[in-house]
Formats: structure tokens, C-alpha cells, sequence
């Protein structure tokens, strides 16, 4: 059962604990007051470890005082003027909370520092948030769209964890409590807080229409809100464009509501559009539409969306909240000495639990891209060389769903020891992921695990690499349009994506010519290693020049140069190098400015490319 709000959880104290160190400007409850709260009380709660925080500024009157301690209900050995923290202590830090460190002149300590990250604006260049990612941090992402956020900065100063948001079930009306048949006569609640203009445009419709509704352009106590959406059958969310976490889409699936909301970055990975929510179009018209179908949805449509939705509030209890962020301390020595080390500049020294230094990462070289290029055939050729081990198949290590940015190097090598099998101990050690130098985060993921990973990069015609795609996805089975339809659908079939990490996302199989722009894929390469360590071969030149080809990449590698591998087929053509004329003079035309981008960028790179 998930803890109350004001339920205090003890930890073991019978041991001298760690301290982690809480700071805070309290004068007006809001969502990330109330997360950083739900922090402090995952400390308490954590074997080990006790909780300690001192305030900015006192309550400015009794209400102000008691909403303090109904947040933070802090025992008096909680409470403290200053920060006065000791060799291991961890100190944790949110939004402007690094303005406190940095008066204190703690930024030179050795202390782990935990950074809670609850907006994308933390990834806007020039604001004050952005400027403090150049501080080391092991930073907790609140979802995994901030966390992408962070990452495409390429400036993150240490490791990124994604803790998804919890939600405190226990002060929410259960969804039984009131019958399908009275929440069908429920008005419609309009929570337009954030959006006060739209929520007043959309009452008006609604109002025109005749539904009766409720709206809510204003803060209310929590247990008023909760009351509303307790007797309400839809609940219409109106998150900014930019929230790191939306919450009360979340708590109106609690609630039992039929939830309908705007697509926002920060609900996009839990808010699915006719799974367990409606998810409309920015303006009030397109609200009142989809108002429209909740209300008039089948009985068995409703529930089904509603069960979704009571799933994907299980996912999201508080209690799971905790138990990551104690997995994450338990792991904080390892995390905080992690290797991290920007391009151009030398690595810290890393060392082990025992201050021994960390052995060399497993992996020496992957084959990050591009599909479609020839990527399959050169690792098969590598993995003939004597001195090369080269793991079978494509790993989808760093871009697999269960994938997290707090894995140690340690706990990646044993996968790839894994899958290299008995030639773990080869002399060089490489993998094949092509969808590594597509995604734009993982890059960065690479860097962390090992930044002397040596990388190869196979580029092809684009309009050849484009078509050759798509035929692969209809032999798949995937891909059911014709080719000229698919390539329309693609950025409107990426947009409603709304898991772009699934193994099955549209932005690994319906990006016939996006992944064809490879200067912005290799200039996201270029943020985090040094272009010495990315070698670019051409496909054509592996299909005709093979020798040459191969012995140019051994070099690069290390290996013995003088090993003849035979060349052969591995994939056949799929006969439709003379189909589509008309198309492929678009997309020849499309590619144009394209084509001048990489260039320019490979005279740049000189002659290594």
C-alpha cells in the first residue's frame, strides 16, 4: 500500500546515517514544492540515510507555517539553520537551489550532488537553470522527455536518471465511488489553471453547446480539486506547451474521469490518445470536439479507456517513485565517480568501490549508423578479423526501453560480455546498432559509458538509402502504404508518437528520409567525440573498393591491416532500383540543400573522412 502524503516513514537509524541535505524557498504551494517534498520523505523512508533541510525564509503567516510542515513534517533533528555537511553527505539540489551551494562555497566539495530536474527549460540556452547543467550533478529527470531534453544539450555535467513522477494515491477518491451512471451525468470539469484564457474561450463553447461544466482558472485547495474531479465524467487538463511532468492529467485518470488534454512535452509519455486518454488539438475548438466524443463514447469504449487509464496511474504510484530514487541512492558512490568527460578535454580518473581504478570499458568500437547503408555486411566482415570479436545481430543496448542513463559502465559490460560470449576477452570488441547515431540522446549515452569509443559511420545515396528502407518495412509487414503515401504520412505518424523509445515507435521505422540528413546526424556525433574517433566510409566504396575499404577501417581500429576478408553478399537488392521515378526525383530534389550541408561539413572533418 502506498504511503499517505503525511505519513512519516522511519528508517533504520540504529547505525550513524548519511545525511542528505534539503534547501528551500517556500512562500506558495506549487507541483514542484510539492515533488521536492515527496523527496525529502523518500529519504526518511530510506535505510541509511536521514533527511535534513533549513528554509530560505520563514512562513510569512500560521497558514503559510502549517502547509510548511504538512509538506515537509520535519522532526526537530530535521531541521537546521545551515547546511553543515559532513565528508559523504549528499546534498540535494532543485531548480534555484544551486544559488544556496554556490553562496556557501560548497561547489569544490566532494560531496555527491543530487539534482532534481522538473522543467525542459532547464535545456533553454541563456536562462539561469541552463547555466548551472555545467555544474557536476547525478541529475533526476522527472520524465523521459526532460531527460531527452538535457541530453540534446550535449553540455550535461554528469549522469542523467529518469524517475518518473509519483502519484500520492492515497488521498484520491477511489474511481468506484461514484457509479458510471451518475459521473455520465457529472459535468465536465475544465482544470485551465495554467491556461486561464483557453479555459475561459472553451467555457463559452460550452456553454453554447449546452454542457454543463465546471472550469477552473484558479488555484483551489488540493481536496477541493480532488472533490471536483471525483464527481466529474470528463476532465479536460490544459498543461503549457512545455511541462516537465504534467500532474493533473495523471490525477483526473486517478480520479476515474474520462481525461481529455493537449499534447505537451511533459505528459508524452504517459498520456496515449485513445488508450487512456483524448488527446486534442491546441485551441478551443478542437476541445469542444473532443468534449463532444468523450461524452458520447459507447459505455464498454469508456471503460475500457478508464482501465487503461487506472494502469497507468498503478505505473505511476508514489511508492514506485521511492523505490527508485532508494535504488538510486544505494548506488550513489558509483554514480558520483562515474567517468565524465566532455570532448576535447581529459577524463576524471573513475575509480571502483575500493579506490582502485575502473577497468577499461568492454566495448571498443560500434557501428552506429546508417541503416540501410551497408552496416550489417561491414560488421560481418570485422567480426572475420582474428583480433576483432564483434557481438552478433544488432545490440539495441543503449536505445532499449529498459535502458537508463544510471547504469554503470559495469553493468553495460556485462551485457555486451554477454552477447560477445567466449570472445568477451578478444583483443578489440565492437558492435552494430545503426539506430545509434539516428536518435539524437544517444550520443551522449555513448560518451558516458566509454569517451574513447571509437565509432564507424557507412553513409549511402539518401534517395537510394530512403526506398531501400521502405521496402524492408513492407517485407516486414509494418509498412502498408504505397511509397509516395508513406512518405507523406512519416512526420505526422512520427508526431503522434507518443513512445518514441519503443522498440516499435514510428521514429524507427517511418523515418524514410529523415534518417537520410546525415550532417545533423554526425554534427550531433561530432558534440561528444572528437572527429578522430569517428571514421565515415561510403556504402559504394564498401560495395567496390572492398579491400581497400576494410584495411582503411583495420587501421582505424588498431588491428593488423594485411588480413584478406572475402568479399560477399549479405543483403540482396530488392529489385526496385528502377521503380518510383517520380518519386525519387522528389526526393532527389528534397535532399538538395542537404546534400551542400554535408560537404561542406566533410571538408571540414579533412581527409580522416
Amino acid at each position: 500500500m502506498p504511503l499517505a502524503r503525511n505519513e512519516v516513514c522511519r528508517a533504520d537509524e540504529t547505525n550513524a546515517p548519511r545525511v542528505v541535505w534539503f534547501h528551500r524557498w517556500h512562500d506558495r504551494l506549487t507541483g514542484g514544492q510539492v515533488k521536492h517534498a515527496d523527496y525529502f520523505r523518500h529519504v526518511r523512508c530510506t535505510a541509511g540515510f536521514q533527511a535534513r533541510i533549513t528554509f530560505a525564509n520563514a512562513p510569512a503567516d500560521a497558514a503559510a507555517a502549517r502547509e510548511r510542515q504538512a509538506l515537509w513534517p520535519a522532526r526537530e533533528t530535521e531541521l537546521a539553520a545551515e547546511w553543515t555537511p559532513r565528508p559523504g553527505d549528499v546534498f540535494f539540489i532543485a531548480g534555484t537551489d544551486w544559488r544556496y551551494v554556490r553562496a556557501r562555497g560548497f561547489e569544490g566539495r566532494a560531496n555527491p550532488r543530487v539534482n532534481l530536474i522538473q522543467h525542459v527549460r532547464h535545456a533553454h540556452p541563456g536562462t539561469e537553470l541552463h547555466g548551472y547543467l555545467a555544474e557536476r550533478a547525478i541529475r533526476v529527470c522527472v520524465s523521459p522527455e526532460v531527460a531527452r531534453a538535457l541530453e540534446e544539450t550535449g553540455v550535461v555535467n554528469g549522469p542523467l536518471v529518469t524517475i518518473p513522477n509519483g502519484l500520492d494515491l492515497a488521498p484520491l477518491p477511489a474511481p468506484g465511488q461514484a457509479s458510471t451512471a451518475e459521473r455520465d451525468q457529472a459535468p465536465v470539469l475544465v482544470v485551465g489553471y495554467k491556461r486561464s484564457a483557453l479555459a475561459t474561450e472553451l467555457a463559452r463553447h460550452l456553454a453554447g453547446a449546452d454542457i454543463r461544466h465546471v472550469a477552473v482558472t484558479g488555484f483551489l485547495p488540493r481536496p477541493e480539486f480532488l472533490r471536483l474531479l471525483a464527481e466529474s465524467a470528463v476532465a479536460v487538463c490544459l498543461p503549457h506547451r512545455e511541462e516537465g511532468f504534467y500532474l493533473p492529467a495523471l490525477e483526473a485518470m486517478a480520479s476515474g474521469c474520462v481525461t481529455v488534454t493537449l499534447d505537451c512535452v511533459g505528459n508524452r509519455s504517459f498520456c496515449t490518445h485513445l488508450r487512456n486518454c483524448l488527446v486534442a488539438k491546441d485551441n478551443a475548438a478542437a476541445l469542444l470536439a473532443m468534449i463532444r466524443t468523450a461524452l458520447a463514447m459507447p459505455p464498454a469504449h469508456r471503460e475500457r479507456l478508464r482501465d487503461a487509464a487506472a494502469a497507468t496511474v498503478a505505473d505511476h504510484a508514489l511508492d514506485g517513485e521511492r523505490r527508485r530514487f532508494q535504488a538510486l541512492l544505494a548506488d550513489v558512490d558509483d554514480l558520483w565517480r562515474e567517468e565524465q568527460a566532455a570532448p576535447g578535454h581529459a577524463p576524471r580518473p573513475a575509480h571502483g568501490p575500493a579506490g582502485t581504478p575502473r577497468a577499461e570499458p568492454l566495448l571498443d568500437f560500434a557501428i552506429v549508423g546508417a541503416q540501410k547503408c551497408g552496416t550489417t555486411a561491414l560488421g560481418r566482415f570485422l567480426g572475420q578479423h582474428p583480433e576483432v570479436a564483434f557481438c552478433p545481430g544488432e545490440v539495441h543496448l543503449f536505445d532499449a526501453p529498459d535502458y537508463s542513463p544510471c547504469w554503470t559502465p559495469a553493468r553495460i559490460d556485462a551485457r555486451y560480455r554477454q552477447a560477445l560470449g567466449e570472445h568477451a576477452n578478444a583483443r578489440v570488441r565492437g558492435e552494430c546498432t545503426p539506430v545509434y547515431m539516428f536518435l539524437p540522446g544517444l550520443a551522449a549515452q555513448l560518451a558516458r559509458y566509454n569517451p574513447r569509443l571509437k565509432l564507424i559511420v557507412l553513409l549511402r545515396d539518401p534517395v537510394q538509402r530512403a526506398i531501400s528502407a521502405y521496402y524492408m518495412e513492407k517485407g516486414r509487414g509494418v509498412e502498408t502504404k504505397p511509397l509516395w503515401l508513406a512518405l507523406l504520412l512519416a512526420p505526422w505518424r512520427c508526431f503522434l508518437e507518443k513512445a518514441p523509445r519503443s522498440l516499435g515507435a514510428a521514429q524507427r521505422w517511418a523515418t524514410y528520409r529523415r534518417r537520410g540528413l546525415y550532417s545533423k546526424q554526425l554534427r550531433n556525433l561530432y558534440r561528444h567525440f572528437d572527429p578522430a574517433q569517428v571514421l565515415i566510409l561510403q556504402n559504394a566504396d564498401l560495395r567496390h573498393h572492398h579491400d581497400a575499404v576494410l584495411q582503411r577501417t583495420f587501421a582505424f581500429l588498431g588491428v593488423a591491416d594485411n588480413v584478406r576478408v572475402p568479399a560477399a553478399t549479405v543483403f540482396a537488392n530488392t529489385g526496385a532500383r528502377k521503380k518510383h521515378r517520380v518519386v525519387r526525383l522528389l526526393l532527389r530534389a528534397s535532399y538538395l540543400v542537404e546534400t551542400l550541408r554535408l560537404a561542406s561539413l566533410l571538408r571540414q572533418r579533412g581527409p580522416r573522412e
